[in-house]
């Protein structure tokens, strides 16, 4: 089953798609021709619906130590490029900020101040990397709402508060549709 999204600006295919139980470590692959992007697959509770959304994976932040990374994945629907807190037990990201600055600046030499910290821009590919090959996450919704409002307070890029304590989604279920990016 293939139809067209009928949700935001852009002309994303979405189809059925049907998983083993559990996260598999990679059962979605990217549109075919797109070999060449970096995306992975973000599980999303919303508006549109519980679904797969392909998102583009921008780069990464790392911290002068290299104590605290960050991944970072562009909103097909928003453009907005959010920042992601990584926790392989459970297969979550966790919104952690958004941030306005272009693809281009993510090339591991760049460097950028967030809550009077210091932080190196990284590349995609070691983006793909921190994720350990994973292509298939959760988003938490109540991470991702508490950014939202955070942004729109500040106006400007800050780390949300950390992390609450509380039961997570560790499953995507079976059978939702997924959204692939325009080729």
């Amino acid at each position: 089953m293939q139809y067209r999204s009928t949700g935001g600006s852009s002309d994303a295919i979405v189809r059925s798609a049907f998983f083993k139980s559990g996260m598999d470590s990679s059962p979605l692959l990217p549109a075919a021709g797109a070999k060449s992007r970096h995306s992975i697959f973000i599980y999303t509770e919303e508006q549109r619906g519980n679904q797969l959304v392909e998102s583009l994976v921008i780069g990464m932040l790392s911290d002068i130590s290299g104590s605290d990374k960050l991944v970072v994945a562009q909103d097909p629907h928003s453009g907005l490029k959010f920042i992601y807190r990584v926790d392989h037990e459970s297969s979550n990201l966790d919104a952690a900020a958004i941030t306005e600055h272009e693809p281009d600046a993510f090339n591991g030499k760049t460097s950028v101040q967030i809550n009077a910290m210091s932080y190196r821009l990284g590349t995609a590919e070691n983006a793909m990397k921190l994720l350990r090959g994973k292509t298939q996450w959760i988003q938490d919704k109540g991470a991702v709402l508490s950014v939202l409002l955070q942004n729109a307070a500040a106006r400007k890029t800050r780390f949300a508060s950390a992390r609450i304590e509380r039961d997570r989604m560790r499953k995507v279920p079976q059978g939702v549709p997924v959204e692939y990016l325009p080729t």
